[in-house]
């Protein structure tokens, strides 16, 4: 039995919706691959946290024996791990965002022509 005009455009609207959803699928589990499980977050914040407690236990420590050089060492300490784990940071977003781009198809990595 052929199908009426708008059944076949409503038929080919709905095989348009089902293709997007399976994009979008597939880039649900790809994003979910590369998120916080991957380790080098959890690896980093790690590392803030340890720098940034040595940090302050050595400016406390230089507060409380009034140890001028205790002191500068703790906030040299923990300006140099936030500085060092903002850059780690932004390397693995810029990373991550290379990664995605190489494998994502053509059509799907440029901007819509107009």
């Amino acid at each position: 039995m052929p199908l009426s005009g708008y059944e076949q455009r409503r038929w080919r609207e709905l095989e348009a919706q089902l293709a997007q959803e399976r994009r979008l699928a597939r880039l649900a589990r790809r994003l979910g691959k590369a998120g916080p499980a991957a380790g080098r977050p959890q690896r980093t914040s790690v590392l803030w946290a340890l720098g940034g407690c040595l940090g302050l236990a050595l400016a406390i420590a230089g507060a409380a024996f009034h140890n001028a050089a205790l002191n500068m060492a703790g906030v040299a300490l923990m300006a140099a791990t936030l500085v060092l784990v903002g850059v780690a940071l932004i390397l693995i977003g810029f990373g991550r965002s290379r990664r995605d781009r190489r494998s994502a198809p053509r059509w799907e990595a440029q901007p819509p022509s107009r």
